[in-house]
């Protein structure tokens, strides 16, 4: 066995850890904040128009150091509270490429010139992405995902009730954004929105596992080299073909973005980098593996786009900004 598939397997196994354990994790917060603010005030907090809605979408997720795969289960949470599109998309965007930490990784990487181009162009565009989204109503293709955890309700505390063996009846299933029953108490509330998670990341465990182990062989297996061969200052087509060469990576933009500044020491460009850089933290394979469970073929398709569009852009306008 090679040290680079072994390399691939190791970090496939982490991956598989760290992000089944931020699964439940948000998607346990997720439900307890559903339940304990309400979905009808979830939905006021983050509307208020077209715009308003795509603004606070992306301050939510500049706020939220949220890597691209732990911000699937706020995204499925908006879904099934019926936020409205340009809030979602607006968060979904940026989520993974915006946030104090990044920002705060950026400047010394690249200098704070770099950082505001970075920080501009990237909230123009999903910005840009959101109302577009929000007027081709593209929430037509999203899937509500519920998760059947067999409870009487939420807040009453009460304890799963068995399936008759005739089937004539079943126990209402949970869910923490229709469930009327009144706020519980954190103590009272906790179990059921554990269950909630845990039954999100069984449904979601076969994409997971087959997605990140993609991933990580494509983190283990390709050169860094190579990358900035593809990608580096003797290619015309360095900014779009590094923004396409980022899609199959996982690994979060904290972590990536000193890789990032080594392809640019080695000779990439800053524009081909920062392509890369928005293109691996929106569209990996994990991240898609799992839309496709929320987001219909199409849907899942235009956002694949807006992200590459987003980062072929930025790779072009930060270096003249």
């Amino acid at each position: 066995m090679s040290e680079r598939l072994s390399a691939a397997l190791i970090e496939f196994s982490i991956l598989l850890v760290e992000l089944a354990i931020l699964l439940v994790v948000v998607s346990a917060l997720m439900a307890l904040l559903a339940r304990k603010i309400g979905v009808s005030r979830l939905q006021d907090w983050l509307g208020g128009g077209r715009l308003r809605g795509a603004v606070k979408g992306i301050l939510l997720g500049f706020v939220t150091p949220f890597c691209t795969y732990s911000a699937i289960p706020v995204v499925v949470g908006m879904v099934n509270a019926r936020i409205q599109t340009a809030t979602l998309a607006a968060f979904l965007l940026s989520s993974p490429v915006l946030d104090p930490i990044i920002v705060a990784i950026l400047i010394p990487l690249f200098g704070w010139q770099a950082t505001v181009a970075y920080v501009v162009v990237t909230c123009a565009g999903v910005l840009l992405a959101a109302l577009l989204a929000d007027a081709a109503h593209l929430e037509r293709g999203l899937r509500p995902t519920q998760a059947p955890v067999a409870v009487t309700t939420g807040g009453s505390g009460a304890a799963a009730e068995p399936v008759p063996a005739d089937g004539a009846c079943s126990p209402s299933q949970y869910d923490p954004f229709t469930d009327p029953a009144p706020w519980g108490g954190w103590r009272t509330e906790a179990r059921p929105a554990l269950r909630y998670a845990l039954d999100i990341a069984r449904s979601l465990a076969i994409p997971m596992t087959i997605s990140v182990a993609i991933a990580a062989v494509i983190l283990g297996l390709i050169p860094q080299e190579l990358i900035a061969r593809l990608a580096g200052p003797g290619n015309p087509l360095a900014v779009p073909v590094a923004a396409i060469l980022g899609s199959p990576f996982y690994v979060s933009t904290e972590a990536f973005l000193p890789i990032a500044s080594a392809l640019h020491d080695s000779g990439m460009s800053l524009g081909a980098v920062f392509a890369l850089v928005i293109s691996a933290a929106g569209v990996n394979v994990p991240e898609l593996g799992l839309l496709s469970r929320v987001m219909a073929p199409r849907l899942l398709a235009a956002y694949t786009l807006a992200i590459i569009g987003i980062a072929i852009a930025a790779g072009y306008l930060i270096p003249l900004i």
